[in-house]
């Protein structure tokens, strides 16, 4: 999009925001039925704004929010059918940071353009992650300043205009079994092959490595008893936990240990710190979550839930 038709897009965002400013609501949904004219409206909004992307630019997409007030039994994906618009957007925009959270009662922003919202500060480890890869000086990227529909507080929002969660944020998001080790902090390396960052040989990495400062708190991701406590030339100081399931987790690279061998532990407990011990080119955490023995990629089980 050129600075030009950019500058346009942004009077526009301006324009339909204003009215936030004051204290009036968005256009406020009723029902998400075809006999609520707001509700057609947004449709119609949805509809074109879909159009204007597929243009390549020639039209340049309404960016609008609405309001709805969740109705018993409503879920997140049951919205996004109803409303055409990827759960992606209305759980980033709402800043949802999981489809277990209880949505019935609570009034929310519904977007007109697919696309990612993000806000300027995480608020829970989805947006950890999603900030994580955000670059505020792409040019497709919308900011304008959001009002909260439920209280009208204001933050700065930038939309990604057709982005989507991608398959490291989706899995966090999707499959909510085991909680984040971390209070936050950033995917520097996934599971799979890698090239080794001390040897640099291609090698199998059987975990992520999560970036954090050197003696951040680590957490159990789950209730566990500690099968091992110790120190490794690789893993340098490390726990490894063994859950119900045939699942156990591995925290390696620890500046310091907190717990001893057979201490059995709840979810959330305080294993140790973060460190750089074994080896390691600087503060992170090295996390695994074995099944029945083998490596399974953690970010699959992970519950993104890190507090506010």
């Amino acid at each position: 999009m050129s600075g030009a038709a950019r500058g346009g897009f942004l009077a526009v965002i301006a324009l339909f925001l204003s009215h936030a400013a004051s204290g009036v609501d968005y256009p406020r949904i009723q029902s998400l039925t075809p006999g609520d004219p707001v509700f057609r409206q947004y449709a119609d909004d949805v509809a074109f704004a879909r159009k204007a992307l597929a243009s390549g630019g020639k039209t340049e997409p309404p960016l609008g929010f609405y309001s709805y007030r969740v109705g018993e039994g409503d879920d997140l994906f049951a919205l996004a059918a109803r409303c055409a618009v990827p759960y992606d957007a209305i759980a980033s925009l709402n800043r949802l940071s999981s489809p277990a959270e209880v949505l019935p009662g609570r009034l929310l922003a519904l977007p007109t353009l697919p696309g990612l919202y993000l806000s300027d500060e995480a608020s829970n480890t989805l947006e950890t992650l999603l900030l994580s890869s955000f670059d505020p000086d792409e040019p497709a990227i919308l900011s304008f300043r959001f009002y909260e529909p439920e209280t009208g507080r204001p933050r700065t929002v930038h939309c990604i205009p057709e982005g989507t969660f991608e398959g490291t944020v989706r899995a966090w998001f999707l499959i909510p079994r085991f909680r984040f080790p971390l209070p936050g902090g950033t995917v520097s390396s996934s599971f799979g092959m890698r090239k080794n960052p001390v040897t640099g040989n291609l090698v199998f990495h059987k975990g992520v490595d999560l970036a954090a400062p050197r003696n951040t708190p680590v957490m159990a991701c789950a209730d566990g008893t500690v099968t091992a406590a110790g120190t490794d030339p690789i893993y340098g100081n490390y726990v490894i936990l063994r859950h119900e399931g045939g699942r156990e987790s591995l925290y390696g690279h620890l500046q310091s240990v907190k717990i001893e061998l057979r201490d059995t532990v709840k979810s959330g407990t305080i294993l140790g710190t973060v460190g750089s011990t074994g080896q390691s080119t600087g503060p992170h955490l090295h996390f695994e979550i074995h099944e029945n023995g083998v490596p399974k990629d953690p970010q699959g089980f992970i519950k993104g839930n890190s507090p506010r």
